[in-house]
């Protein structure tokens, strides 16, 4: 990368984890918001959502991009962030979009999170670089975090009776449903995982000196 495509990459992210984190803070405050005596546990069902997570992910990689940190430029890295976040998009618009009404607050705070810190993060992963070098085996490490997310949400779920997603709700749709849910997205995170490796490798090939 030149300086100028650096300097354009650092002030790009930095952009990307103000956003996420203008919109994590709105996702917080409409959380707590109706339940002032129970902010332990309205923090924890914050944390529980995946969305969440993963944009709290984009802002930290983000934040280092801006600093020019080495660790956050790693191409495995940066691309494991973009199947996550894509994740993200796609699941709220084919199965949640529908389903959520908002006040005017809460309403610019999923529109960040779900599809404003999204898009900026894949408009970015794809503009800059670096690319390439990423291990055949690496979308397969990428299914750790999902899969403990899975877990613990069942998990908190069996204790608390609360799901943040309906497809992942026990109570509603029993186990074997669930189950099942469960493999079909470790799918999708698998088959997402490998097309960007492929896309990350076109785009190194593509950016590469004749």
């Amino acid at each position: 990368m030149g300086t100028r495509e650096i300097a354009l990459a650092r002030a790009w992210h930095a952009i990307v984890a103000v956003l996420a984190l203008i919109g994590l803070a709105i996702e917080y405050v409409v959380t707590i918001a109706d339940h002032p005596g129970q902010i332990p546990a309205r923090t924890l069902i914050y944390l529980s959502f995946f969305t969440i997570l993963t944009n709290i992910a984009v802002m930290a990689v983000s934040v280092g991009i801006a600093l020019d940190t080495r660790w956050a430029r790693r191409p495995a890295l940066r691309a494991a962030i973009a199947v996550q976040i894509c994740v993200v998009a796609a699941i709220f618009q084919i199965l949640l979009a529908g389903l959520l009404v908002h006040a005017p607050l809460g309403w610019w705070g999923n529109m960040l999170v779900h599809q404003a810190v999204p898009a900026l993060w894949l408009i970015g992963w794809i503009a800059f670089g670096p690319h390439g070098g990423i291990d055949r085996r690496a979308p397969l490490w990428w299914l750790i975090y999902p899969a403990l997310y899975g877990v613990w949400t069942i998990a908190h779920g069996a204790a608390t009776g609360w799901y943040p997603y309906p497809f992942l709700d026990v109570a509603k749709y029993g186990r074997a449903r669930i189950v099942f849910n469960m493999a079909l997205m470790t799918l999708f995170f698998a088959g997402l995982g490998y097309a960007f490796r492929w896309i990350d490798g076109r785009l190194a090939r593509s950016r590469a000196p004749v």
